[in-house]
């Protein structure tokens, strides 16, 4: 449900866009507002139905330009009147058009080492990652998963009519008939196409990616570089997982939503270590033994729930910094 607090922004905004006054960097803050949460469109398209309806009360007679003027800015105050007026009385009735326009929201959730497989109303099918959560909307008109934390496998059944997106707080993914992997990592959202293509928009730009192509945006909306991949690093469905130069903070990262444990790193430079090959990393030990002999590190155990990273000195022992 479309909260008060993005109903009375976008309430401002549309009364300010039609008062004679928008500005170039208006309609950048607009942008970038509508990109940032499927919520803020509702809500902005909820004004946009108010203002429509203002529009039907035409004047009887033709007004001069003055009087016309004024006209323009009361017919955006009324706009903006009628719109509140739906949401604090109307609310009722507007909640059962909102559920057929965007479908009611299933929450879908994984635990730690369980990943698991959910059908969609609309015939998609979502692979939800160990440890991640996931708010669906299939609607008559819309259909929308708004990816909260975690990795999600989407398999898209195709419907012109009603376009599909993946939405995250820095950004969204649009699908254009395909299958894609849509990751939302500490630092960024990682995106990667198996079948077809995908758009994917933040306030900062916009990227068309196809088949054997990942990419995605940082938290901060700007695009990351597009390159090729491999399909089988979107394959994670049996606990066996192939890294393709992957930075190591974001392989532990994955590899956390299988086990009750947290990483830690004495250098920080060690984040940035790179990570490439087949792991299975439902089994935590081993993980940790082909870490080891596959980067300069050692794994260790600070408590039962916190594993260390560290240096490795030329000489074979630990790095005391």
């Amino acid at each position: 449900m479309t909260s008060e607090l993005s109903m009375r922004y976008a309430v401002r905004l549309w009364t300010r866009r039609h008062s004679g006054t928008w500005r170039e960097s208006d309609e950048t803050e607009l942008q970038r507002w509508l990109a940032a949460s499927g919520e803020h469109r509702e809500a902005y398209d909820k004004v946009a139905r108010g203002w429509n309806l203002a529009g039907s009360l035409q004047p009887a007679a033709p007004m001069a330009p003055a009087a016309r003027r004024g006209s323009s800015v009361k017919r955006a105050v009324l706009a903006a009147a009628i719109v509140l007026l739906t949401v604090a009385v109307g609310l009722p009735l507007w909640r059962t058009g909102y559920r057929w326009w965007n479908g009611g929201q299933v929450q879908l959730a994984t635990l730690k080492g369980q990943p698991r497989t959910f059908a969609l109303d609309d015939g998609t099918t979502v692979m939800l990652d160990a440890d991640s959560q996931a708010t669906a909307n299939i609607g008559a008109r819309r259909r929308s998963v708004s990816l909260n934390h975690g990795e999600a496998l989407f398999n898209v059944k195709h419907d012109a009519a009603r376009p599909f997106e993946v939405v995250t707080p820095a950004g969204r993914v649009q699908d254009l008939g395909t299958q894609f992997d849509v990751e939302d990592l500490e630092s960024a959202t990682r995106v990667s196409v198996i079948e077809g293509r995908v758009g994917v928009l933040t306030p900062r730009g916009q990227a068309l990616l196809v088949a054997g192509q990942t990419g995605g945006f940082d938290n901060s909306g700007d695009l990351l570089p597009t390159r090729p991949f491999k399909a089988d690093t979107a394959r994670w469905s049996d606990g066996q997982r192939h890294f393709d130069h992957e930075l190591l903070v974001d392989v532990l990262e994955r590899v956390a939503r299988y086990h009750a444990v947290k990483f830690v790193f004495t250098d920080p430079r060690l984040r940035d270590l790179r990570v490439s090959g087949t792991f299975r990393i439902g089994d935590l030990a081993l993980f940790l033994r082909t870490l080891a002999a596959a980067l300069p590190v050692e794994p260790r155990y600070r408590t039962p729930g916190q594993i260390e990273i560290a240096a490795v000195t030329p000489s074979g022992t630990r790095n005391p910094h």
